[in-house]
């Protein structure tokens, strides 16, 4: 996931953010963008106000009820029955705090080409989407409505693709969840039934396979972005003076913490993916057992093909815990500019912080050489010590803030004596 904008359309009716909003979808099942996220907000003639999201819908009731929520952004700011209107159609994302697109919209002068309250029977589209499918969706948009755009700041693009993260992963475990009920299904099935529910697992598995590519590409778009911005900002730490140096450590330091979490995510996304392999092996080992020569040959051929997706899976696990050792080597390199800049007991401090840090980091780059491919356990002990690991980084960081902080209150002027 590269750039993301923001769209948000305004129709004098209350249907044309609904039209508006079908269009987007007919341009993401048609591979001409990809949707992202969406809140639709629409205000009926008799000014109740009623609101969609992407993944969830929400009554009437519900949105007007929501005025409290994220400083009564979903009643109040969409001009509804809980309070005078501030504009949704001026709206922009706030940023991290919320995973909902409704609950993250505040005013944006940015936006000023529309009005200040949602009109009677008026409706409202705000979209995300990737910066390079903006341009035509806008398009399609102004030929049906007004829009206004602009592109989301880097807070506010973590925010959202969090929340797309989470509706992923609902979706995949929903997907698993029907697998599941399908195979259990399976076991009491016979004839007819069993060769649907053999089709309807198959269908099931491709999806679920599709939606995780897509997810674990996403995923590493982002750490590619992530890890230009630590170069960049590794550049400047060389450039500027002692005084900027440690802002800009700390900006470094919250790069690496986002890209630790999307590492994180990305194994877990291979951990389910190499599970689901095995179980579909053990699966297709039983069905060879009972079947007939010709049958058990083409099953045995379609376990092979499952082994060596498994093989492929094992290989990107690797590298991920590889990359991973290169970013805690990094990482050990701001926590050396931290320490050095720091006063001499929150050095000491620091130092000793590190050094404990790179004994771990010798003892995880180690068992990653040498463990077993095949052994899952070994996995999950490299990837307790990974977590482990970081987290130790992490206090040690947060402690140097806390520390610096008390530090430069000690040495602020006392109050002055009357």
């Amino acid at each position: 996931m590269g750039d993301l904008s923001l769209i948000v359309f305004t129709n004098n009716s209350k249907d044309g953010a609904a039209q508006a909003l079908d269009v987007a979808k007919g341009l993401d099942r048609d591979g001409w963008i990809e949707l992202m996220d969406y809140a639709l907000v629409r205000k009926d003639e008799k000014g109740h106000v009623t609101a969609r999201e992407m993944g969830n819908e929400l009554s009437e009731k519900v949105a007007a009820a929501s005025a409290g929520v994220a400083g009564g952004v979903i009643g109040a700011a969409f001009g509804g029955p809980a309070g005078a209107g501030v504009g949704v159609a001026a709206g922009a994302l706030a940023g991290a705090g919320s995973t909902r697109l409704l609950e993250r919209l505040v005013p944006d002068k940015s936006l000023e080409v529309f009005p200040d309250s949602l009109g009677v029977n008026n409706s409202v589209l705000a979209v995300i989407v990737e910066e390079r499918y903006a341009e035509r969706l806008d398009e399609e948009f102004q030929k049906v409505g007004r829009t206004a755009r602009r592109e989301l700041k880097r807070a506010e693009r973590e925010a959202e693709f969090d929340a797309y993260l989470r509706r992923s992963k609902d979706k995949i475990r929903s997907i698993q969840d029907d697998i599941q009920a399908q195979l259990a299904k399976a076991q009491a099935a016979t004839g007819d039934e069993k060769i649907k529910i053999a089709a309807d697992l198959a269908v099931k598995r491709i999806e679920l396979q599709a939606r995780r590519e897509k997810l674990e590409d996403h995923i590493k778009v982002m750490k590619s972005g992530l890890k230009s911005e630590i170069r960049e900002m590794n550049f400047r730490l060389e450039l500027v003076g002692l005084t900027a140096r440690a802002g800009i450590a700390t900006g470094i330091d919250h790069l690496h913490r986002r890209l630790h979490h999307y590492s994180d995510e990305l194994e877990n996304l291979i951990q389910d993916r190499i599970e689901m392999l095995k179980n579909e092996a053990s699966e297709l080992k039983a069905k060879a057992v009972q079947a007939s020569a010709e049958t058990k040959a083409a099953i045995e051929n379609h376990l092979l093909g499952v082994e060596l997706r498994l093989r492929e899976e094992r290989a990107k696990q690797q590298d991920s815990f590889e990359e991973r050792l290169r970013q805690m080597k990094q990482w050990f390199e701001n926590l050396h500019v931290r320490s050095a800049l720091a006063q001499a007991e929150v050095r000491d401090k620091l130092q000793a912080r590190v050094k404990a840090g790179q004994h771990a980091f010798a003892e995880l780059r180690a068992q990653v050489r040498m463990r077993n491919r095949e052994d899952e356990r070994s996995w999950k002990d490299i990837r307790q010590g990974f977590s482990k690991a970081w987290r130790d980084l992490e206090d040690a960081f947060d402690q140097a803030n806390r520390e610096r902080v008390e530090k430069a209150s000690d040495k602020s002027p006392g109050q002055m004596k009357g």
